[in-house]
């Protein structure tokens, strides 16, 4: 089927992809803010106190955005939550100060793996693009080489 569209039916049918590809990512971009839903873990850590627990029973303001802890920090376990987790979140409590809480995701980080990996795939199927236009055009040349020769040799 694919091969009976014609190139400008082609390019019109990858550029509406293109757009809405575009289109899902701004919207999702959009509505990732208004996501309510917790990415912390509850459970504690041996060397968790109270204190660094507050955020589960009293009011709290994100000071940070999620961050990875430093290979120090994990070594370390200090703060706390680096021992048990690989993100961390300064907040502060109403009452019992500011406290890091383990996260579930780091939103920078994970949009900084997706356009690597969508650059590499563009790179990859630029690449493989051209290959197929290289070949396409060895492929041409050999079969005109073949039809001068049956025409030479007078068939």
């Amino acid at each position: 089927m694919i091969e009976s569209c014609s190139k400008k039916r082609m390019v019109i049918a990858i550029a509406c992809l293109i757009s809405l590809s575009v289109l899902v990512l701004i919207i999702e971009n959009e509505l990732a803010p208004n996501d309510t839903r917790p990415h912390t873990h509850t459970t504690a850590h041996p060397n968790m106190t109270q204190r660094d627990m507050c955020y589960l029973h009293e009011e709290f303001s994100e000071l940070e955005e999620c961050q990875p802890c430093s290979d120090l920090e994990i070594k370390s376990g200090s703060p706390p939550v680096c021992g048990s987790a690989s993100y961390r979140q300064k907040i502060k409590c109403k009452r019992t100060g500011e406290v890091f809480r383990k996260c579930d995701r780091v939103v920078w980080l994970e949009e900084r793996h997706f356009w690597i990996f969508e650059t590499v795939m563009g790179i990859v199927g630029l690449v493989s693009g051209l290959a197929t236009v290289f070949r396409q055009k060895v492929l041409d040349h050999r079969i005109l080489q073949r039809i001068q020769r049956q025409v030479a040799a007078g068939v």
